[in-house]
């Protein structure tokens, strides 16, 4: 059976890596196979996805995928500056890439998407961390 929500239904909750605010659509869903959250930010020149790569041997080895579904946001990938209006897709495969967006427009909300290629996904630490300090069971437990 299928199950389904609005993003507007689904809780929100403040992390220190962003400006916007954080949609934990994996978690609300108890997905097992890859990560999705959305993040929304609500002014022009937010912080919605903080800079950060995957090279630490003991990060997550996460391939992303990031879509900007409304709004506009300003990527950048080892420097190179993408700018993304609502309907881009960004994907950043090469886990060692530094990468970071910006809001370039109110009420840009960004979702990705991610999973390590070949390997069974778990939900890492950092999303642990975040969900158990916003006050919010894990799914699945």
């Amino acid at each position: 059976m299928a199950d389904h929500d609005l993003l507007a239904h689904i809780p929100a909750v403040r992390v220190p890596h962003t400006d916007a605010l954080l949609h934990p659509i994996r978690n609300h869903f108890g997905l097992r196979s890859f990560g999705i959250n959305a993040y929304v930010a609500r002014r022009a020149g937010d912080r919605v996805i903080g800079e950060h790569d995957h090279a630490d041997p003991d990060d997550e080895k996460h391939e992303e995928l990031y879509f900007v579904h409304t709004g506009a946001a300003r990527f950048v990938v080892d420097g190179e500056v993408i700018e993304a209006p609502a309907g881009t897709w960004v994907s950043v495969a090469d886990v060692r890439s530094r990468r970071s967006a910006t809001a370039l427009e109110d009420a840009t909300t960004v979702i990705v998407i991610g999973a390590e290629p070949g390997a069974v996904y778990e939900i890492s630490a950092a999303e642990r961390d975040e969900l158990v300090e916003a006050g919010m069971a894990i799914r699945p437990s």
